[in-house]
């Protein structure tokens, strides 16, 4: 078993931090191998990373190694500002693609059935992990916050 406490918590994280990246590859794979001219890759791989990763701190915070580490809350709450900037921008970029090439640009070459299933997919998983990962970046700055008053007042001054 593990020795300590920290050793604990480091494998907790990187068990969780394996997991978010194994997701997001068995997500996106159906589209990779499908479709490898799909343009949004890398917000979808973002979006499914930063919406595991941050509905973890929003409930499994307490046990995590960020819970007494007041200035790197801070730090990542200041961060998911622009974040959240940038997944807004790639969801509206992806809905304008498809608005303005036609639903079935990306899909046109595949056997119809194939794409069809390929196109509900592809728009199904992109806006269920994206609307999850903005949701998600939305509410982290106010838990954390809320952690870090509560830490303080509790004498953690890290």
């Amino acid at each position: 078993m593990l020795k300590n406490k920290r050793a604990a918590t480091a494998v907790f994280e990187l068990a969780w931090w394996a997991f978010a990246l194994v997701l997001a590859a068995l997500v996106l794979l159906p589209i990779y191998d499908s479709i490898p001219e799909f343009p949004f890759f890398v917000p979808n791989f973002i979006y499914v990373v930063v919406a595991v990763t941050l509905t973890r701190y929003l409930f499994l915070l307490r046990v995590s190694w960020l819970r007494d580490h007041l200035i790197v809350q801070a730090g990542l709450a200041l961060a998911l500002i622009p974040l959240i900037f940038y997944m807004i921008q790639a969801f509206n970029g992806f809905i304008i693609f498809f608005d303005e090439r036609g639903p079935d640009v990306l899909v046109k070459s595949l056997d119809p059935a194939v794409g069809e299933t390929m196109d509900r997919y592809m728009h199904a998983e992109f806006r269920f992990f994206g609307i999850w990962a903005i949701m998600a970046a939305v509410v982290t700055p106010f838990r954390l916050t809320y952690n870090a008053w509560k830490r303080y007042r509790a004498g953690v001054r890290k």
